[in-house]
């Protein structure tokens, strides 16, 4: 009779420790997983049509150009993506005919 409720309690106490030893192992590290900071430059660009654009460098990570963009005629404020490059790369990113740039950089991507 003696023999069960040790071996419950054997058991209990090895899950319990079990438990203990998950709760107590070090989480991975997040900043591992965080892309690297970039550092970019951009230089503004006018197509054939008269619209304009950015070209975008960065490095650090791979990342996608960004520009915000102006409309002339009625104000609106739009966003506007290039094409994901490795770092060191130009990423392209046009306004539509009648707007300007008014902000291009990168995002890591």
């Amino acid at each position: 009779m003696h023999a069960r409720p040790r071996v419950a309690g054997t058991v209990a106490a090895l899950v319990l420790a079990a438990g203990g030893l998950l709760t107590t192992a070090p989480a991975a590290n997040a900043s591992s997983s965080a892309p690297a900071a970039l550092s970019c430059s951009a230089r503004l660009i006018t197509g054939s049509g008269g619209h304009r654009g950015a070209d975008i460098t960065c490095s650090g990570s791979s990342f996608t150009g960004v520009i915000d963009c102006k409309r002339t005629d009625n104000g609106y404020v739009y966003r506007h993506f290039g094409n994901r490059v490795p770092s060191g790369g130009t990423s392209t990113v046009w306004c539509d005919l009648t707007a300007t740039v008014i902000s291009a950089y990168g995002t890591p991507s």
